[in-house]
């Protein structure tokens, strides 16, 4: 199985992990924004919250990118690059709005973990679409309610997972 650099040292399979080009491009352009906006008190990436695991689905990306797709969720190329304390950088950026003026939004980070698996994390925000300055505050950030949204999420459509240890 032919194997690519994914931009940020680690080494993973085209096959079991194709990491598509939003998330490429992300991965390239938004640690540069963070440089030049931290100093103003700004962000454009961030440590993702080991509170905010869902779980690992123990298949490829590509195929859980479906399943998100079926569960209503969109690709979110203006979110903030999240990283893994272990120095992973999201695999995917995806929300879920019961419409474009919703109020909240579902927000959920992807990681590659071990295998072929990948590992979900979650929050409940204001969606940057209606509360663009709240969403960028972190106004009403609700880690424990994504986290228990997703979960149920994820059982009502029959997509299994694991909870491993903090992660």
């Amino acid at each position: 199985m032919a194997s690519t650099d994914d931009y940020d040292g680690a080494r993973q399979s085209d096959h079991a992990h194709p990491i598509d080009l939003t998330t490429r491009v992300r991965r390239r352009v938004l640690p540069t924004l963070h440089r030049i906006k931290e100093p103003l008190g700004g962000f454009a990436q961030c440590l993702q919250h080991p509170d905010e695991y869902v779980g690992t689905i123990e298949y490829g990306l590509g195929e859980f990118r479906s399943d998100l797709e079926t569960m209503s969720f969109a690709p979110e190329p203006i979110a903030s690059l999240k990283v893994h304390r272990d120095g992973r950088r999201s695999a995917g950026s995806w929300v879920r709005r019961a419409s474009p003026l919703s109020r909240w939004q579902l927000h959920v980070a992807l990681f590659i973990a071990d295998g072929d698996a990948v590992d979900v994390f979650a929050h409940r925000e204001y969606s940057w679409l209606r509360h663009p300055y709240k969403h960028y505050t972190g106004a009403g950030w609700d880690t424990r309610g994504g986290v228990h949204r997703m979960r149920s999420l994820l059982s009502e459509h029959d997509v299994a997972f694991r909870i491993d240890g903090p992660r």
